[in-house]
């Protein structure tokens, strides 16, 4: 049997899927579920409860795939059509099957029910042919058909009805089918403070510079967002040991370019890296925040456990709070401004001063979308880090408007403190 993925589709039925007023979260939990036993999501339909428009997504997806998974339109009533227009396109009558009427009659005697409502006695009318998949939680019943070379499953869009068919008989059915084969395997690695063409040209010199190719047989994608980019390695086939093995030469191949942008996290949040670190050294961390008005305060405390390392954060909004929370003094912030490096060296040790900390962050600038001059314009952020009594101060210019300057300057300041406590870190194992 081949370990290449099996080509899945998956069609949504639903008007409240297309008008928005649900978020089809069953398709990309299905994507992920599928991809560990080695069937790949190649299309995703979303089509409203219409006959025609099932049809033709139905007659798409079975065209280019071994699987096809049909996802809602099972209940009872009038505007569930996807049975029919399945049966219809498969050229199948719907007949009643016994075991799925009694599991119905039984789950409504279980709710005082003396009789099944007639509009859910449809609930065991079954394309000829199909398979029911046992629905646990729910009255519609998943259904497995074949035709031809493709697999084509039935499921209700309950998410947690459509999450136990799919655990349960679903991967069942599949199996005997032969169609779970070798994993997919992935690794994500985060990181932060790099433009993804600037990271996708250095990687792509690195490979073409070393006489092995690292990734060779891996592919690896890109996801970019507003505060980093993702690379996420796969691997196709094989076990999850060797999967891991050539995971982690791989990225030991390549740290030379990505490791300076690097950072662990289960979670892919960077607040959570710096929870981790201070952890490790056994250290508090407290901020002292203007332009991004308490986002990384939010964001240490958005991490579980973070009542170890964090003490607490001072809003020093206007000069007069810089002044006396931060305890700044006024005729420098006067003649330097507030928007300057000596302020945000004087936020980040007054913090430490304030509340007790280890370290201090501190962040000023000109988040907009007014305030900027000619030589401070929008998006000017001063930040100052201050880790065993010596502060350092740096400058970064941010676009965008006024929420991703507030968001890129918090992650931003994670990472310097980050990137700070890490060389420490190492420094204190090289002398040890």
């Amino acid at each position: 049997m081949s370990d290449s993925p099996v080509r899945a589709a998956v069609v949504s039925v639903g008007n409240e899927l297309l008008s928005g007023q649900t978020v089809d979260t069953n398709a990309a939990w299905l994507s992920s579920a599928l991809a560990t036993r080695g069937i790949s999501v190649v299309r995703r339909y979303t089509v409203g409860d219409i006959e025609s428009d099932i049809d033709e997504a139905l007659g798409a997806a079975c065209a280019l795939a071994e699987l096809v998974v049909v996802s809602g339109g099972l209940g009872p009533t009038p505007d569930d059509r996807t049975k029919a227009a399945v049966a219809a396109r498969l050229g199948l009558t719907l007949v009643p099957d016994d075991e799925v009427r009694r599991a119905v009659e039984a789950r409504y005697a279980a709710g005082g029910y003396a009789t099944v409502p007639k509009a859910s006695t449809g609930q065991w009318m079954v394309p000829a042919g199909g398979r029911p998949l046992s629905n646990p939680l729910g009255t519609a019943p998943g259904l497995f058909l074949e035709n031809d070379e493709t697999v084509i499953v039935l499921l209700p869009g309950v998410p947690n009805e459509f999450k136990a068919i799919v655990e349960g008989d679903l991967f069942a059915a599949l199996s005997e089918k032969g169609l779970v084969r070798g994993g997919i395997h992935h690794r994500i690695v985060y990181t932060t403070g790099i433009a993804e063409s600037a990271l996708c040209e250095s990687l792509e010199s690195m490979r073409s510079a070393l006489a092995v190719d690292p990734l060779a047989g891996m592919e690896l994608a890109y996801l970019p967002d507003l505060l980093g980019v993702d690379l996420r390695f796969t691997i196709l086939g094989g076990t999850a040991e060797g999967a891991q093995l050539r995971f982690d030469r791989t990225l030991a191949a390549l740290s030379e370019v990505v490791g300076p942008w690097r950072f662990e996290s289960e979670s892919g949040d960077l607040a959570e890296a710096v929870h981790r670190l201070l952890l490790r050294e056994r250290r508090t961390l407290a901020v002292a925040e203007s332009c991004t008005g308490g986002l990384v305060g939010k964001r240490l405390t958005d991490t579980p456990g973070s009542s170890e390392t964090f003490r607490g954060g001072l809003i020093c909004y206007t000069n007069a709070s810089k002044v006396a929370l931060a305890d700044i003094d006024a005729e420098e912030l006067a003649r330097a401004g507030a928007v300057s490096d000596l302020v945000a060296a004087g936020l980040a040790e007054g913090a430490v001063t304030a509340l007790g900390a280890d370290v201090g962050i501190g962040i000023t600038g000109v988040a907009g979308p007014a305030g900027g001059s000619p030589d401070k314009p929008v998006g000017t952020v001063w930040f100052g880090t201050s880790v065993n009594g010596n502060t350092e101060t740096v400058v970064r210019n941010f676009s965008g408007d006024r929420g991703a300057v507030r968001a890129r300057a918090a992650q931003t300041a994670l990472a310097l403190v980050y990137r700070r406590l890490l060389a420490n870190e190492e420094s204190d194992w090289s002398a040890s």
